[in-house]
Protein backbone atom coordinates (compact mmCIF):
# COMPACT_ATOMS: atom_id res chain seq x y z
CA UNK A 1 0.00 0.00 0.00
CA UNK A 2 1.22 3.16 -1.00
CA UNK A 3 0.19 6.72 0.04
CA UNK A 4 -1.01 9.35 -2.39
CA UNK A 5 1.06 12.82 -2.25
CA UNK A 6 0.66 14.46 -5.60
CA UNK A 7 -1.40 14.95 -8.00
CA UNK A 8 0.11 13.28 -10.80
CA UNK A 9 0.52 10.02 -8.45
CA UNK A 10 -3.60 10.50 -7.89
CA UNK A 11 -4.02 10.64 -11.97
CA UNK A 12 -1.34 7.76 -12.33
CA UNK A 13 -3.32 5.33 -10.17
CA UNK A 14 -6.91 6.32 -11.51
CA UNK A 15 -5.83 5.56 -15.14
CA UNK A 16 -4.37 2.16 -14.31
CA UNK A 17 -7.62 1.02 -14.23
CA UNK A 18 -7.19 -1.74 -11.65
CA UNK A 19 -6.87 -1.42 -7.79
CA UNK A 20 -8.24 0.46 -5.52
CA UNK A 21 -7.86 3.58 -3.27
CA UNK A 22 -8.59 4.40 0.18
CA UNK A 23 -9.48 7.41 1.79
CA UNK A 24 -9.21 8.33 5.45
CA UNK A 25 -11.20 10.89 6.94
CA UNK A 26 -10.78 11.74 10.54
CA UNK A 27 -14.41 13.58 10.46
CA UNK A 28 -16.89 11.12 8.99
CA UNK A 29 -17.93 7.85 11.04
CA UNK A 30 -16.50 5.58 8.13
CA UNK A 31 -13.65 5.60 6.04
CA UNK A 32 -14.03 4.31 2.51
CA UNK A 33 -12.33 1.93 0.03
CA UNK A 34 -13.16 2.86 -3.65
CA UNK A 35 -12.19 1.02 -6.98
CA UNK A 36 -9.94 3.19 -9.16
CA UNK A 37 -12.65 3.60 -11.49
CA UNK A 38 -15.21 4.38 -8.77
CA UNK A 39 -16.99 8.09 -9.79
CA UNK A 40 -16.80 9.20 -6.48
CA UNK A 41 -12.81 9.23 -6.47
CA UNK A 42 -12.68 12.62 -7.57
CA UNK A 43 -9.58 14.89 -8.17
CA UNK A 44 -10.97 18.10 -6.91
CA UNK A 45 -11.34 16.51 -3.09
CA UNK A 46 -7.71 14.65 -3.54
CA UNK A 47 -6.58 18.01 -3.99
CA UNK A 48 -8.52 19.49 -1.33
CA UNK A 49 -7.68 16.93 1.42
CA UNK A 50 -3.98 16.52 0.44
CA UNK A 51 -2.66 19.36 -1.05
CA UNK A 52 -4.83 21.97 0.00
CA UNK A 53 -5.25 21.14 3.62
CA UNK A 54 -2.00 18.87 3.49
CA UNK A 55 -3.55 15.57 4.54
CA UNK A 56 -4.60 16.82 8.18
CA UNK A 57 -8.16 15.49 8.21
CA UNK A 58 -7.46 12.37 6.23
CA UNK A 59 -5.39 10.86 3.42
CA UNK A 60 -5.49 8.44 -0.23
CA UNK A 61 -3.56 5.38 -0.65
CA UNK A 62 -3.21 2.92 -3.41
CA UNK A 63 -3.77 -0.77 -2.80
CA UNK A 64 -3.48 -4.15 -5.27
CA UNK A 65 -5.07 -5.78 -2.05
CA UNK A 66 -8.94 -4.02 -0.76
CA UNK A 67 -8.34 -6.20 2.29
CA UNK A 68 -4.76 -4.62 3.56
CA UNK A 69 -6.62 -1.18 3.50
CA UNK A 70 -9.48 -2.87 5.53
CA UNK A 71 -7.51 -4.26 8.46
CA UNK A 72 -5.28 -1.09 8.32
CA UNK A 73 -7.52 1.01 9.11
CA UNK A 74 -10.00 1.67 11.58
CA UNK A 75 -13.89 2.00 10.28
CA UNK A 76 -12.63 1.15 6.56
CA UNK A 77 -15.55 -0.01 4.48
CA UNK A 78 -16.42 -0.98 1.20
CA UNK A 79 -17.92 1.37 -0.92
CA UNK A 80 -21.61 0.73 -1.41
CA UNK A 81 -21.14 2.68 -5.16
CA UNK A 82 -18.51 0.56 -6.67
CA UNK A 83 -17.62 -3.23 -4.80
Amino acid sequence: MEELLSLEHFREVKNKGYGYIAITDKNLPKNCIHHTSCYEVKEMYFNQKVIISNRKNGSYYFTEEPMLAIYTFEKMEKCKKCF
